[in-house]
């Protein structure tokens, strides 16, 4: 054997030695980085943790990169694979040979022959074993197993943990919107404007404000779809004031041209985050709605019809006049929603029976929750009419009445008149009116 030969006998046991030690130490490692993965995948059961799985999962990447590191900083080099050598029954002469590899001398090439005549003989006696010991081995197989379980067993806590992060997604992107939105607006308040129009984007500010503030206190998806429906509303006023102002600065107000289409884009983009804001409180939704109406004939005879589909659409309604005098008509209908369908028409016929008007006296009332005319109540005198008690006044339709209440309520949601809760339920009470 000569000297090339032993030299590649000492590096193939060198790269065993190597190789070994990292497999020692990564499943070591590994099995630490599983245990820390149950760890995270049990309190999953318990809290509603996210991001339990890529925990777990950052846990092994560290165990493995731990494992690399250690092992490369502790490399057995030639000498200590030759003393490993000799430690296979070899007294020495491997190491000696070693170091005295690249000398000269009678001695030196007596026991470097000697040694090299030992290993040829008897190599077959060096036995370096690559694998762990099956005890850890096993210990990690287990490990792996149970944290394979955990993290596919299902639990009301995991899918809580998900409709939360969804939530809090959402939540931030809708912060994401507001914040740009006053962004824009603070922007405006830069430019040169009379006072009022500043006056007035400082309050466009104030309520989208108000509006962030509630989506970062929701905690439920239903605090987040009212506090949607509010700020829908508020970028449709919000739109239609930065439309007005633009409108007027453009008939001749004395600022830059550059400012009115600045507040005009802003307002085109309010509209298509109020569309959007829409889209996303009804969700979507495809279908046909059918719609029928049975109206009150009157000297139009108009009515309005309303009908259940599934999803959105249209619906087509009929509308038929009643009373005391002959009424027909016929009438269009519109279908939308999710899940259901509603339509809507408008009858046309003729009758000479007068309609069953609201009458509104001189005097609503002195209450500052009411409006009207609060003047010459005294001469509010009621009578009996055809169709029963009215009184004596302004007459005004059904609907022209129910609308400025709405609107007056509306305002009021916009504003935070309302104790917290009561948004929806003020909607569907107008809703009602409209099915």
């Amino acid at each position: 054997m000569d000297k090339k030969e032993f030299l590649r006998a000492v590096q193939a046991c060198r790269r065993k030695m190597n190789t070994a030690s990292f497999l020692d130490k990564l499943v070591s490692a590994l099995s630490i980085g599983a245990a820390v993965g149950i760890l995270f995948w049990a309190a999953a059961f318990v809290v509603p943790l996210y991001y339990a799985g890529l925990y777990a999962g950052l846990a092994l990447f560290l165990a493995f990169l731990t494992a690399v590191l250690i092992s490369a900083a502790g490399r057995a080099g030639m000498e200590q694979a030759a003393l490993r050598m000799d430690s296979f029954g070899f007294e020495e002469r491997i190491v000696t040979a070693h170091e005295n590899l690249m000398k000269d001398g009678e001695l030196v090439a007596l026991q470097r022959e000697d040694a090299m005549q030992q290993l040829k003989a008897h190599g077959d006696r060096i036995r370096i074993p690559i694998l762990p010991s099956r005890k850890k081995i096993l210990v990690l197989a287990g490990l792996a197993v149970l944290l394979t379980v955990l993290a596919v067993v299902p639990s009301k806590t995991k899918e809580y943990a998900k409709e939360l992060h969804a939530l809090r997604e959402e939540i931030r992107e809708k912060e994401d919107a507001v914040e740009e939105v006053m962004e824009g607006l603070e922007q405006l308040a830069q430019e040169e404007l009379t006072p009022e129009q500043q006056a007035e984007i400082q309050d466009m500010i104030e309520s989208l404000q108000n509006s962030l503030s509630e989506y970062q206190q929701a905690s439920s998806q239903e605090m987040v779809s009212a506090a949607s429906e509010k700020l829908n509303y508020k970028y449709e006023s919000i739109n239609a004031q930065l439309s007005a102002m633009a409108q007027s600065m453009q008939n001749g107000a004395s600022v830059s041209m550059a400012t009115a289409e600045s507040m005009e884009a802003m307002a085109d983009r309010l509209r298509e985050m109020s569309g959007q804001e829409l889209a996303s409180a009804n969700g979507a939704g495809t279908g046909d709605g059918q719609g029928s109406q049975n109206g009150n004939g009157g000297t139009d005879g108009q009515g309005d019809g309303s009908g259940n589909g599934d999803g959105q659409g249209d619906g087509n309604g009929n509308g038929q006049g009643d009373g005391d005098g002959d009424g027909s008509g016929n009438g269009d209908g519109q279908g939308d929603g999710d899940g259901k369908g509603q339509g809507k028409g408008r009858g046309i016929g003729s009758s000479s029976t007068p309609h069953d008007y609201v009458s509104i006296p001189n005097a609503i009332a002195d209450s500052g929750n009411l409006t009207g005319n609060a003047v010459d109540h005294d001469d509010s005198e009621y009578f009996y009419a055809q169709n029963g008690l009215s009184w004596e006044g302004t007459h005004m339709s059904h609907e022209a009445v129910i609308g400025s209440y709405e609107q007056n309520a509306y305002e009021g949601i916009a504003a935070g008149k309302y104790p917290s809760g009561m948004e929806d339920v003020i909607k569907e009470y107008f809703s009602s009116f409209n099915r």
